[in-house]
């Protein structure tokens, strides 16, 4: 389908056939619609805001926080959490003073421990899949789900919290401020309250973990695994640990570190820092399992590769498959900014165009990552390329505030699927990821790996 010849067929007026088009090319095609716009368009106006599709714009926009701000969802994210947030807002009062606190408490030499508590946790949870005795299994629910659910618990300190409740909640509230673009109501009523339920359940938490550091009666700082970071295990552990034994969890850091009084970080400000945290990884990295495997699954060959490089257990070169497939299903493809003054975009170039105070303007990041004036053969699976060329993670002042964490846990989930040669998706149906009337993926079927009709 010619996509601008028919969206400039439409009336200019008419918009809601315009917009209608549009979430039809999206779904149906986003990929072949990116490119025309990338070949004609580039920087393509609509009535639901400025898609950018070539890489260095896309880049320019996301490195300008002050002109290019998370206005459009900052406001319905901070009504999720109860509390401002480092993602939901620019500038020195909250984003960088935070964001410079969650790389202390996420830190980058915590990559290695939180890699060995994702293989251990999906291990257990594979097992417990397959042990179900069925041909078949579901790759999200029965694995990604919980496993990831389960590193939240042990790495950020979820301890004592059902994984189903971590799960239910997050879902809930990304839907509310990230996929919501009608403002419907009764999302944004169902997100703040999970958030809400989210955040009371952490409350105890904390209270617990309080109790336990003033000595007084309680359930302890959470269980400490050798490696220093928290265990996880089944539904939620229970906090709990031996005497003389500190947990090394995020929360615990947390509640350890003391900041200056005029910062006003106490126990609220760590709870909707440690929820926000939880928001912007659970469904991400549920839906980057299915997707992943997806990809490797419709290319045999980097499917067998990777198999390989799963077993011989070189994470660099292993890991550069999943980066590659994930550059090809991104879990953010398009990500909203609010322009809160002029801004002449791509400055000297033909495609030079002014974007107008006021303006929501869509960073497609799907688009710019098969920029082929930037990328050498954009539509080949090519791992190991620049790191710039691959802004899964994101890019700029709002890119993943946990990225040293989840460029380990997001690989290492999917190596424990490829190690297991029996779990593949179903012959024909490699593309087949449910959605179930949400905007994440619920269901993708792989077999078990155990002969058909062997329920031993």
């Amino acid at each position: 389908m010619d996509f601008l010849a028919a969206y400039d067929a439409i009336p200019e007026d008419d918009v809601p056939q315009r917009v209608s088009l549009l979430r039809q090319g999206m779904v149906a095609d986003k990929a072949a619609v990116f490119a025309q716009l990338r070949a004609q368009r580039p920087v393509f106006s609509t009535p639901v805001g400025v898609f950018v599709t070539r890489h260095p714009d896309v880049l320019e926009v996301l490195s300008a926080p002050g002109t290019f701000t998370v206005g459009v969802f900052g406001p319905a994210l901070e009504d999720v959490l109860g509390a401002p947030f480092v993602l939901a807002r620019d500038g020195a009062d909250v984003h960088w003073r935070e964001r410079g606190y969650g790389q202390l408490v996420l830190a980058a030499e915590d990559a290695p421990r939180v890699r060995e508590l994702t293989a251990s946790v999906a291990d257990a949870v594979l097992d417990e899949a397959v042990a179900r005795g069925a041909d078949t299994f579901d790759l999200i629910q029965d694995y990604a789900r919980p496993a990831a659910a389960r590193v939240a618990i042990g790495y950020l300190g979820f301890t004592g919290i059902d994984e189903d409740i971590l799960h239910g909640c997050t879902r809930a509230m990304q839907w509310a401020f990230a996929v919501n673009p009608e403002r419907d109501p009764g999302i944004h009523a169902a997100g703040v309250a999970a958030g809400r339920e989210l955040h009371d359940r952490v409350a105890e938490v904390i209270a617990r973990r309080r109790e336990a550091a003033d000595g007084t009666p309680g359930d302890g700082p959470g269980v400490a695994d050798g490696d220093g970071l928290g265990a996880a295990s089944g539904r939620g552990a229970a906090d709990g640990a031996a005497p003389g034994r500190v947990s090394d969890d995020v929360l615990a850091r947390m509640l350890r570190i003391s900041l200056p009084a005029e910062y006003a970080f106490d126990d609220e400000r760590i709870n909707a820092n440690l929820v926000g945290y939880l928001t912007g990884y659970q469904q991400n990295a549920t839906q980057c399992v299915a997707t992943a495997v997806k990809e490797l699954a419709v290319r045999p060959q980097a499917l067998a590769e990777a198999r390989r490089l799963a077993a011989e257990g070189d994470p660099a070169r292993f890991d550069a498959f999943v980066w590659e497939a994930l550059r090809f299903h991104p879990f953010v493809p398009v990500t909203p900014r609010l322009c809160v003054r002029d801004h002449t975009l791509a400055a000297g170039t033909p495609r030079q165009t002014v974007i107008p105070a006021k303006s929501v303007v869509l960073a497609c990041f799907a688009s710019a990552m098969f920029d082929e004036e930037v990328l050498d053969a954009p539509a080949e699976f090519r791992p190991g390329r620049p790191p710039a060329h691959n802004l899964v993670l994101g890019y700029g002042a709002h890119d993943c505030v946990g990225r040293y964490a989840a460029s380990v846990i997001l690989p290492e989930l999917v190596r424990r699927v490829l190690l297991r040669p029996g779990i593949l998706p179903l012959p024909g149906g490699e593309r087949e990821l449910d959605y179930a009337g949400t905007p994440f993926p619920q269901h993708y079927t792989v077999s078990s790996g155990r002969p058909a009709g062997n329920a031993t």
